[in-house]
């Protein structure tokens, strides 16, 4: 165990003197998952929006287009616009996400007339676009619904005056839609893509041992050392504690910075850090296995990035939280990634169970232990050569 530890503190010193093994496992997974997070809505999981409202001076469309720029509906912010040639072009301009064009006499709608409510949007925008035709929705639903009630009191196609209508636009439904939840609290994206990032980057911090062995055989420095009392199983044992701790300490910074810096809530420590450790194992196992598949340093690299983008797609890493296909989340199971992210995503919502973080846990410790055994015993016979 003694000589493990001084292989181990050796090969830890020469990684933290290079700096691209501190890149790789802290610089590019915080820099990343801080990008995701803000592009999915901010650090924190909040968003804004700017929607554009062209409208009459007087009239209900006046009075519609006053009541939307009136009203603290943050993160939604309604910007009014002279005119929908103007509002299209800020919106194709990106300064803009949506507008809407209400029409003068849209209270006709009432009285049998045609009216059509306009949303402009940008294909790009989804989100936005898809804000505004609510927005547009609700209006035509009020509207419909005056006009359904002046049909049931045989006054369909008389005129409304404007004070009449706007009381009427702002009657509250009689049936209210809550959005609730049974259980937990919104998971915010830097703890996710902090999650996420930060596996994806510890399978190139693990490869850098089997990498390294590659390198030292073909140097010749592996064949020195092993001539000592050394054994090979020695070596590869420290090389692999090494990369451990240097990725298990990477997540551990992510974690810290996306919490104190960005607001992430990962959930209680004893299980994240149960999870961290489970998932550093994990991937170390893989990692490990993938890299005893070459036999040189440049195919090293080449399976490993392979390995650990394919079960980064598999599981899930790149999709953000809730938005997998009902296929993907089901290859996601397979996958220690899926497993990982779902047991960091239960932790952050305080959905999680004792018993369902051990059972992660303890999944994803089978998947190191397993393959990185045979991954181990491969890399031993190349060393032994």
């Amino acid at each position: 165990m003694r000589a493990v530890l001084v292989i181990a503190r050796g090969d830890l010193v020469r990684r933290v003197r290079n700096r691209s093994a501190l890149i790789t496992a802290v610089v590019a997974p915080l820099a990343l998952s801080v990008v995701f997070s803000l592009v999915v809505g901010g650090p924190g999981g909040s968003a804004r929006f700017d929607i554009g409202v062209v409208a009459g001076a007087g009239g209900l469309s006046g009075e519609i287009a006053t009541g939307l720029l009136e009203a603290d509906a943050t993160p939604v912010r309604f910007v009014r616009i002279d005119s929908s040639t103007t509002a299209a072009r800020r919106v194709d301009d990106g300064e803009l996400d949506a507008a809407l064009v209400i029409p003068a006499g849209i209270e006709e709608a009432v009285g049998g007339g045609a009216v059509t409510l306009e949303v402009l949007r940008n294909p790009d925008q989804v989100v936005s676009g898809g804000i505004a035709e609510s927005v547009a929705t609700d209006i035509a639903q009020r509207l419909d619904r005056v006009a359904r009630v002046l049909s049931v009191t045989g006054e369909a196609g008389a005129r409304v005056d404007g004070s009449t209508m706007a009381a009427a636009m702002e009657l509250e439904s009689a049936v209210a839609v809550v959005a609730g939840r049974s259980a937990g609290r919104d998971l915010t994206p830097a703890a996710f893509f902090g999650a996420s990032m930060s596996m994806l980057f510890l399978f190139f911090t693990v490869g850098f041992a089997s990498e390294s062995v590659l390198v030292e055989r073909r140097q010749g420095t592996l064949d020195r050392l092993l001539s000592t009392p050394t054994s090979a199983a020695t070596v590869l044992a420290g090389k692999a504690v090494s990369v451990g701790v240097l990725g298990l300490v990477g997540f551990c910074v992510v974690w810290g910075v996306t919490t104190l810096g960005f607001g992430a809530r990962w959930g209680r420590w004893p299980g994240v850090l149960a999870v961290i450790v489970a998932t550093t194992v994990a991937v170390a196992g893989v990692a490990t296995f993938a890299a005893s598949l070459a036999r040189t340093e440049q195919q090293t690299q080449t399976v490993t990035a392979a390995v650990a983008f394919t079960l980064a797609l598999l599981g899930g890493n790149f999709v953000g939280p809730g938005q997998s296909p009902e296929l993907l989340g089901t290859l996601s199971r397979l996958t220690p990634n899926g497993w990982a992210l779902g047991a960091f995503a239960d932790l952050a919502t305080d959905t999680a169970t004792g018993a369902g973080t051990l059972r992660a846990a303890a999944v994803l410790v089978g998947f190191g232990v397993a393959l990185g055994a045979v991954g181990a015993a491969r890399i031993h016979r190349v060393v032994q050569r």
